[in-house]
C-alpha cells in the first residue's frame, strides 16, 4: 500500500493500514505455542483491532484459549491497492463468550487474541507498531472495513439496492442492467446504475459523519433505502 494515499502522520497511516488488513484479510494462518493450527472451521473477526476466532467449544483452539496459550496470527490483506501487505499479531488467547450456531446444534466459543506485538509489512517495508497506535479507536472506519462493508452489501443486499433504485427512478426492475456502490467513506457513498437511458451516478451524502462502525451501518442502510435526490 502506498502510504502517501492515506491522510495523517506516517505512524497514523501505518496503523490504519494494519487495521485494514485485519478487517479485510485474504488469507490467515495461526500458530499456537509455535505449532500451526488449521483455520478451516474457524470464523475470523475483530473487535477494535483485536482478532476474534469463533470455533466449536471443545476444539483445540477452544482448549488453547482456556489455557491462555501464546498465539501468532499472520494475515495477508485483500485491500485494494495493498497487494502483498501483511500483518502479524502475537499475543495470548482467551475465551470471550459462547455463541449459538444457526446452522448446527454445536455450541461455539468466541476466542480473542490480545495483541502484545504488531508487525506490519507494507510495500515490502516492515513496521513494528506501538500498540496504542494500532488499537486506537480512530481506525474503526479503516479502508479494509469500508471495502468489506461494500462487499457485504453487494453479496447480501444487492436485490434491495436494485429495488430501491427502481423505485426512486421509476425504472422497471427488469430494465436495470447493473447497480453498484463505490467510494464508501464516513460521509457517504457513490451509487452507480445503468438503465435504458445510459449510465448514471449520484453521490449519496449521509446527514452526518459516521463516527463508529455501528453508526456507519445504520447510515448505510438508511442511505440505500432513501429516495434518490
Amino acid at each position: 500500500m502506498d502510504l502517501s494515499s492515506l491522510v495523517g502522520p506516517a505512524s497514523y497511516a501505518v496503523a490504519a493500514a494494519a487495521r485494514s488488513i485485519l478487517a479485510c484479510p485474504a488469507t490467515a494462518d495461526l500458530e499456537i505455542d509455535r505449532l500451526p493450527l488449521p483455520l478451516d472451521d474457524v470464523v475470523l473477526g475483530e473487535m477494535g483491532g483485536r482478532p476474534t476466532l469463533t470455533c466449536e467449544a471443545g476444539s483445540p483452539l477452544a482448549r488453547a484459549a482456556a489455557a491462555r496459550s501464546v498465539a501468532r496470527l499472520g494475515l495477508v490483506g485483500a485491500v485494494r491497492g495493498g497487494a502483498g501487505d501483511a500483518l502479524v499479531l502475537t499475543g495470548r488467547l482467551g475465551p470471550l463468550e459462547t455463541a449459538a450456531c444457526a446452522s448446527c446444534d454445536h455450541e461455539h466459543l468466541v476466542v480473542g487474541l490480545d495483541p502484545a506485538a504488531a508487525l506490519v509489512t507494507l510495500a515490502g517495508h516492515r513496521h513494528q507498531l506501538p500498540l496504542a497506535d494500532y488499537l486506537s479507536p480512530a481506525h474503526q472506519l479503516n479502508r479494509g472495513y469500508l471495502q468489506r462493508s461494500l462487499e457485504h452489501v453487494e453479496e447480501h443486499h444487492h436485490d434491495d439496492l436494485r429495488r430501491s433504485v427502481a423505485a426512486s427512478t421509476g425504472t422497471p426492475l427488469d430494465d436495470l442492467v447493473a447497480v453498484r456502490l463505490r467510494e464508501l467513506d464516513a460521509r457517504g457513498l457513490t451509487l452507480e446504475w445503468i438503465d435504458p437511458g445510459g449510465a448514471h451516478q449520484v453521490r449519496l451524502r449521509f446527514p452526518r459523519r459516521a463516527s463508529s462502525t455501528v453508526e456507519l451501518g445504520r447510515l448505510l442502510r438508511e442511505g440505500i433505502a432513501a429516495p434518490l435526490g
